[in-house]
């Protein structure tokens, strides 16, 4: 306890210069807000020009397409437990949108835990204009909790849900089996080459929060706002780079790391585009490991068979099987494939002969 103690003061004192100017608030709840051109920003496709319906699928959509950029609440949670539950209160929520070339980010900090109920009837007037929200890994923690607290203090549900796009999934899907986390935080690092310099552990948030309850020092706060800003800017950051992988994809240029690639074909497929489904698929199979192309092998065979290619694929799944390759299940199908496509072929070449 004394080392978290002492490592909360380091933070606090880090940061103390920096807001200064700052005065301890008289209100029981208040509202920051700044506004970052969308070319500080560093985007190429969120924030810019029409949404794709296909597109936002791959950011994690459930829900309705939104009709623009700006329909979308960026929105980030800091509370005071990491566990969920009814105790646990949401004291700083940070939402953007997009609005005249700018994202502007508003956060919600809660001074008073007794004024919760005044500080939800706020964030719900913030966000009603909007039905669809992004997150990252909000649909399991965000969101739920959120829900929770609009119950209990106004007897009312969320209504920023109804689309809701989980960025936590598809940053999975490209990312992880390159650099193993996919935190946020590793995210900046690794894909923005952003990494943060000095940042509050998530971990010691809500211990932070209650120490300013205490001496209400704005001081012992501010890294935690900046942490929240942060992770919401980050989100919308990572959006794009997602977005951008996939335009890529479309258009030829499939992810170099394998796991990546095949992650993007089934999306694509799934979707219907399956052009771009192929080729990742041909990419992940090529560039992959022995295991990865097993797993691989059989949706890439059944693209080339839909291109017409039936006997490139039947050499493909041939080539894995006579190298002993694949689980027992996985071969007896992939026997299956090989004699169905076979007699195919077979077929195909009687007929050009007669």
């Amino acid at each position: 306890m004394n080392d978290l103690r002492a490592r909360i003061a380091q933070i606090v004192e880090r940061d103390r210069a920096r807001v200064r100017d700052v005065a301890a608030p008289s209100e029981p709840f208040t509202v920051h807000e700044r506004r970052i051109d969308v070319d500080d920003l560093e985007v190429e496709v969120v924030g810019r020009g029409a949404v794709d319906p296909l597109l936002v699928a791959h950011l994690g959509l459930r829900g309705p397409t939104p009709d623009r950029w700006e329909d979308i609440l960026f929105l980030d949670t800091e509370t005071t437990g990491l566990s969920g539950g009814t105790g646990t209160y949401v004291f700083l929520i940070g939402v953007a949108h997009f609005a005249a070339g700018q994202l502007v980010l508003r956060q919600h900090l809660l001074h008073d835990i007794g004024a919760e109920a005044a500080f939800i009837a706020a964030l719900s007037k913030e966000i009603l204009p909007f039905r669809a929200c992004a997150s990252y890994n909000g649909k399991s923690f965000d969101l739920p909790i959120l829900r929770t607290r609009f119950v209990m203090t106004l007897r009312a549900e969320i209504t920023v849900d109804d689309s809701h796009l989980d960025l936590l999934h598809p940053a999975r899907r490209l990312w992880r089996d390159r650099f193993g986390s996919t935190s946020l935080r590793q995210l900046e690092e690794s894909v923005l080459d952003d990494g943060r310099t000095a940042d509050i552990p998530g971990s010691l948030i809500p211990d932070a929060y209650f120490h300013y309850l205490r001496k209400g020092d704005p001081a012992i706060i501010a890294p935690v706002l900046e942490h929240n800003a942060r992770d919401v800017i980050s989100l919308v950051r990572i959006s794009d780079r997602v977005a951008r992988a996939v335009l890529l994809a479309r258009a030829g240029r499939a992810p170099d790391h394998a796991p990546a690639a095949f992650a993007l074909a089934r999306v694509f497929e799934r979707n219907g585009e399956l052009e771009a489904a192929f080729a990742c698929y041909e990419s992940a199979y090529y560039d992959g490991d022995n295991p990865l192309r097993v797993r691989v092998a059989l949706p890439l065979a059944r693209q080339l068979e839909r291109r017409g290619e039936s006997d490139r694929a039947v050499r493909l799944v041939e080539t894995l099987l006579e190298l002993g390759l694949g689980t027992d299940p996985w071969r007896v199908q992939a026997e299956a494939r090989v004699r169905r496509l076979s007699k195919k072929v077979w077929r195909a070449r009687t007929a050009i002969v007669t």
